[in-house]
């Protein structure tokens, strides 16, 4: 395949459908620079079942759709690929690197190595280490340094985030993307892509959520002064209420999963109790109408009690009381109309939807859906690797990137 010139793709493998998204990284670009989205493509997964790849072949298939398709779009050929990893794959962990420096002055080498010291830890045999993002330094025991280049000091130390991933799943994901024609140049951590594209700094600063609710989970990622504080993943999503209609209304999953989307709400009192729905796809057969109230019903109940959930989550790990940007939904399931409202009753916080908005032009409004944030913030974290090593480079060499990546990596 022809790599597209300055050209990467983002690809996203869920449970329910795999999105491709294919941006420019023109030569010489700036860390602070947008990159433009050209391409979008979206294939039904087939292959998925939860976080675990069930068949490579079908994987494969939605894979080489999905990215066909955004090629069309882009009118290039791309080979490079940042694939997400499924959160139900993933642990974090914190570490701590301390490394003496005798009174000096701080250097970038002094910083890299800090780093080293820090991502030298142990890792779970059936685990394989995906991220060691630095958040923050201290420099002689002062907190919270966020670049300690220039400092003079005797001791520095690195606070890093280490994000594990099993095995079996990054080695399934890797030969399927390679299957489908494409080169998977790095595996990143799926809530960590939808950050970079929906979350801005300011939120990241004063504490926030990330609520995404996907196909078969809901992925909780919290940020407090641009550092992670928690993560997690709730084994229910979007599938789960719709197997609900399904039941509920007696229809097959894909004409309840087709009725969420045209006619759903998240909550019952937004809808007119009067309205009917014609329901194709019934369990015994022909049409018949339901009433949409009874479908927001259905809708509410499963979304309540997984915002419920999520937070029980937040009081447990005591990060309820640091979101002073709120909560920020998305996945496919928060473009459920008024899932924002029922979050607000939930949570007692400000809610907004997150879409795609940080540092894209190009294509804004066809990728402006929650669903798509993740391979969006696929892109802007390849666009953010490429300078260090090129587009055509295979190494893991770090790169030095602007905004709130700069201290990740």
């Amino acid at each position: 395949m022809i790599h597209g010139v300055g050209s990467i793709v983002g690809v996203d493998v869920g449970s329910t459908k795999t999105v491709a998204v294919v941006a420019a990284v023109p030569p010489g670009r700036r860390a602070t620079d947008p990159i433009e989205i050209l391409g979008l493509g979206v294939s039904r997964s087939e292959g998925m079942n939860g976080p675990s790849v069930s068949d490579p072949e079908a994987t494969a298939q939605a894979v080489r759709a999905a990215v066909g398709q955004a090629e069309a779009v882009a009118g290039c050929e791309v080979e490079i690929a940042y694939v997400s990893v499924p959160s139900g794959s993933v642990r974090t962990a914190r570490s701590r690197g301390v490394l003496p420096i005798s009174g000096k002055e701080i250097s970038a080498s002094d910083v890299r190595r800090v780093q080293e010291v820090g991502r030298s830890v142990p890792v779970p045999p059936d685990h394989e280490l995906i991220h060691a993002l630095c958040q923050t330094y201290a420099v002689d025991g002062r907190e919270g340094v966020r670049n300690p280049v220039g400092m003079s000091a005797a001791r520095l130390e690195a606070d890093l985030c280490i994000v594990t991933a099993e095995s079996g799943v990054v080695r399934h994901l890797s030969k399927i993307v390679d299957r489908a024609g494409y080169r998977p140049d790095e595996l990143v951590m799926a809530p960590l892509a939808t950050a970079l594209a929906v979350l801005d700094d300011s939120e990241r600063d004063a504490g926030v959520a990330l609520v995404e609710i996907g196909g078969a989970t809901t992925d909780l990622l919290v940020y407090g002064g641009r550092r992670i504080l928690h993560a997690a993943t709730l084994p229910w999503g979007g599938s789960t209420v719709t197997r609900d209609i399904a039941r509920g209304l007696g229809l097959y999953e894909d004409a309840a999963e087709q009725l969420k989307q045209r006619f759903g709400a998240a909550r019952r009192d937004a809808v007119d109790r009067r309205e009917l729905l014609d329901v194709s796809g019934a369990r015994q057969g022909g049409s018949r109408r339901v009433s949409r109230e009874l479908l927001a019903h259905i809708i509410e109940q499963r979304m309540d009690e997984i915002l419920g959930i999520v937070h029980e989550e937040l009081a447990a790990s005591e990060t309820l009381g640091r979101l002073e940007a709120g909560i920020v939904l998305s996945g496919g399931a928060a473009s459920i109309a008024h899932a924002d409202d029922l979050a607000r009753s939930v949570f007692r916080l400000p809610v907004r939807v997150g879409v795609p908005s940080q540092g894209i032009t190009g294509m804004a409004d066809s990728i402006a859906r929650p669903s798509y944030g993740t391979a969006v913030g696929l892109v802007l974290y390849g666009a953010a690797r490429a300078p260090a090593r090129g587009l055509a480079g295979a190494t893991r060499a770090l790169a030095k990137v602007g905004g709130w990546l700069r201290g990740l990596f």
